[in-house]
């Protein structure tokens, strides 16, 4: 039998596998859900033998930690229960009632270059020390057989995680200076990045920024191309000038039907999540299926919080079948993290359905 490894390489080359993968995210508030059924110390991908490694980084900045609160809310704008959870400056209060969190960002008044000159920005992003051991722990899940997944940049999420949403998308439109330096100073350091995700020997350099909403692109193609493909095209590149086999993943919620022609430019490999409750996936499988591969596609918002267990195991073998026909090209996987809607029967029927194509 072939490794979990190779037997992914051929689903991502649209070549015809011996058996359909297994993987699924769950959020922090359905963990408990997993925890009460398989334990409290239960590790997600040795007890379902997901069909692939995820590994970080190691290391982060070796600069000081700033006094974020005094430096940039002074103001008194951070509740006492924030949590400054990154080396950005960026807070949040997670609320465990909705599984979701509010968000604080250090330049959300941001409106010069002075200002963002005087931020304290890491002079490390993308270095080599933040991945010391990472190619040892590759190294280890290949004579496991399996393929490694490894975290690598981040488009636009994480920059509107230092301005706030509105306050990047207005400087975005109005061609701000600060927006422009903003996005030439991230991109290097994401550039960097991507190169030591190759060096380590990873398979998958793991990508995204979320830039869609259900109906649409949160910005117009021509715009989106303008500020955001450079980077992405920069950093694929950047990765396989050291791996030339590595496959690039992205992720993007949401009606991003619009960009997959610059997606397939920019060098993805694996588009995901493909949600069905905004696009037509199977229509996006035989419009797009010979140059990309996609993972996802079982709703997270229908089928798996709201449909019966025979729903979700009709829908995955469907689904299976029609994005499957002719070859590989699909991971079959729920269209985003399971949250606690999703009842457990739900979740076995899932993983029961995957395991009963093929799964060892």
């Amino acid at each position: 039998m072939i490794t979990a490894r190779e037997n992914l390489r051929r689903i991502v080359r649209r070549e015809k596998a011996e058996w359909m993968t297994l993987d699924f995210g769950v959020s922090p508030g359905a963990m408990a859900m997993f925890r009460k059924h398989l334990g409290p110390e239960v590790n997600l991908a040795e007890y379902f033998k997901f069909d692939g490694a995820w590994i970080g980084a190691t290391g982060g900045t070796r600069r000081p930690t700033p006094d974020w609160r005094s430096l940039y809310y002074a103001d008194g704008s951070l509740p006492a229960e924030a949590v400054i959870g990154s080396e950005w400056g960026g807070a949040s209060v997670y609320h465990a009632a909705s599984d979701d969190a509010i968000n604080y960002f250090p330049l959300r008044g941001i409106s010069s270059v002075e200002e963002l000159e005087r931020y304290p920005w890491p002079d490390d992003v993308g270095a080599a020390h933040r991945f010391v051991g990472c190619k040892e722990k590759v190294d280890a899940a290949h004579a496991r057989g399996l393929p490694v997944y490894m975290g690598g940049p981040n488009y636009f999420e994480a920059l509107w995680g230092l301005t706030g949403f509105d306050t990047l998308l207005l400087g975005m439109a109005a061609d701000e200076a600060w927006a422009r330096k903003l996005f030439a100073k991230w991109a290097e350091g994401q550039v960097r990045m991507a190169e030591e995700v190759a060096r380590t020997g990873a398979d998958i350099l793991q990508t995204g920024s979320d830039v869609a909403t259900q109906q649409a692109p949160m910005m117009s193609p021509a715009m989106w191309r303008d500020w955001i493909f450079p980077m992405m095209r920069d950093a694929v590149a950047a990765a396989r000038r050291v791996n030339p086999e590595i496959m690039v993943f992205y992720h993007s919620d949401g009606n991003v039907e619009p960009l997959i022609e610059g997606f397939i430019e920019a060098g993805v490999d694996i588009l995901n999540p493909i949600q069905p409750e905004c696009m037509d996936i199977f229509a996006l499988k035989k419009k797009y299926g010979e140059r990309i591969c996609f993972h996802g596609g079982i709703g997270v918002q229908t089928t798996l919080p709201f449909g019966s267990p025979q729903d979700v195991r009709d829908t995955v073998r469907r689904t299976i079948d029609k994005m499957s026909a002719g070859g590989g090209g699909y991971l079959c996987a729920p269209a985003h993290m399971i949250r606690p809607e999703v009842p457990w029967e739900n979740v076995m029927a899932f993983v029961e359905t995957i395991r009963e194509y093929g799964h060892p």
